[in-house]
């Protein structure tokens, strides 16, 4: 046998390993993924464009993304401990009713009811992802766990390409009530896959009763030093994505772009980021999370400093935010493997609870100082999650330092 015989039976081989780790749950997962794709990412993207649209100032559009974030705090915590109670299957499902009503802000013009809905669609966020994120983990091969988690975040992101454009033909042709009913009917779509055909999995950590002084056991995570560790690697570049979210829009609005143009950013960003998580999923598989882990921090840290300096220019924003985005998607693939890698799957929808905490928080931060640094001038968000980012750089290393090489002998 040759050479190149032994390398096509070897490759041959792991497309069959892969091909088998695409079980009827996770291709079921990954349906209702891009399904919450086709919703959030149009759903965000214009929603400060809409509140810009009904004359409300910089600073209320980045107090409305505040409060749904307080929202997604409570969900964090709340979400995590259904998690690991009831199961990961129903609390995805509250996250999902949750996706139905925040759609539903584009169908009115009162302040107040929007911050309802918009609160209640965070709260829906942070139970979707505690439930998606918990669901995947349980039931993914560890074998091909990055790759796979790069097929999940697919799902969003592909999602999200797939519906910007056409939600920017509705906008443009019939406005945000036509958009608003779009996304319900998505959101209605993905409740009712969810109760017919996702499984209930049964797995060491999902679907038990876990005793009443430990349902909200947080305690015993914070109390682990990589739990910390995992919380502000995810908090720092969220502090940027919070930023990003809110005023990348504005940025390109002020530049001159079109909603069509707007929503293409949207697509190629989202693109981009797919094509990027599955390259660093594939080789996180081969050769482990640590380098891809500390290169993503890498590029995260230039694209946002870049996009800060540049923050006047149409091409500048769009190519760096570009670039920021698969870097945070990226770093989003590499999260399942380091929760793995660090928790057993009995307190693992705690430890993505605290983890999504402080992912909530990040969004606040970002949100409330980048309206009070935007005011003052519009790249200096961005140049401050550019240098704060730096310190995640270190802190990655440190974790891969304190935790065992490979995936976590307790993960399914």
């Amino acid at each position: 046998m040759t050479v190149a015989d032994a390398a096509g039976k070897e490759s041959d081989k792991g497309w069959r390993s892969l091909l088998a780790a695409l079980s009827r749950p996770i291709i079921i997962l990954l349906a209702l993924q891009m399904m919450g794709g086709m919703i959030l990412s149009p759903h965000r993207t214009f929603f400060p464009i809409y509140l810009q649209d009904l004359g409300s100032p910089v600073m209320l559009i980045a107090v409305l993304s505040t409060l749904n974030r307080l929202m997604g705090l409570i969900a964090a915590l709340l979400g995590g401990t259904l998690s690991d109670s009831i199961g990961r299957k129903w609390t995805l499902l509250l996250g999902e009713v949750g996706f139905l009503l925040g759609a539903m802000v584009f169908l009115t013009p009162s302040t107040w009811l929007i911050a309802v809905l918009w609160a209640t669609g965070g709260m829906g966020m942070g139970l979707s992802t505690l439930g998606g994120q918990s669901y995947f983990i349980d039931a993914a091969a560890p074998t091909h766990l990055s790759l796979l988690a790069a097929f999940y975040n697919w799902g969003y992101t592909v999602g999200g390409a797939l519906s910007s454009p056409v939600a920017g033909f509705i906008l443009d042709r019939w406005g945000y009530r036509a958009f608003g009913f779009a996304l319900g009917a998505l959101a209605l779509t993905a409740i009712i896959t969810n109760l017919v055909s996702l499984p209930r999995i049964k797995r060491s950590g999902e679907g038990h009763s876990i005793p009443h002084s430990k349902l909200f056991g947080y305690g015993e995570v914070v109390r682990q030093p990589t739990a910390w560790l995992l919380a502000v690697l995810r908090f720092l570049p969220t502090v940027y994505w919070g930023m990003a979210l809110v005023f990348i829009p504005l940025l390109l609005a002020d530049a001159g772009a079109s909603k069509t143009l707007m929503a293409w950013y949207a697509t190629v960003s989202q693109i981009t980021a797919s094509l990027s998580q599955a390259v660093v999923g594939r080789i996180a598989d081969h050769w482990g999370n640590k380098w891809p882990t500390v290169g993503a921090y890498a590029v995260l840290v230039l694209a946002v400093a870049f996009t800060g300096i540049l923050a006047d220019r149409l091409w500048g924003i769009f190519a760096f935010g570009t670039v920021g985005a698969a870097a945070a998607w990226s770093l989003s693939t590499l999260l399942p493997g380091m929760v793995a890698r660090a928790t057993s799957s009995q307190e693992r929808g705690r430890v993505l609870g605290w983890i999504h905490l402080w992912w909530n928080l990040g969004m606040i931060v970002g949100s409330l100082v980048g309206g009070a640094l935007f005011e003052r001038w519009m790249g200096l968000p961005f140049i401050l999650a550019g240098v704060l980012n730096v310190v995640s750089i270190a802190l990655a290393l440190i974790f891969f330092r304190l935790t065992t090489p490979g995936v976590s002998s307790e993960s399914p």
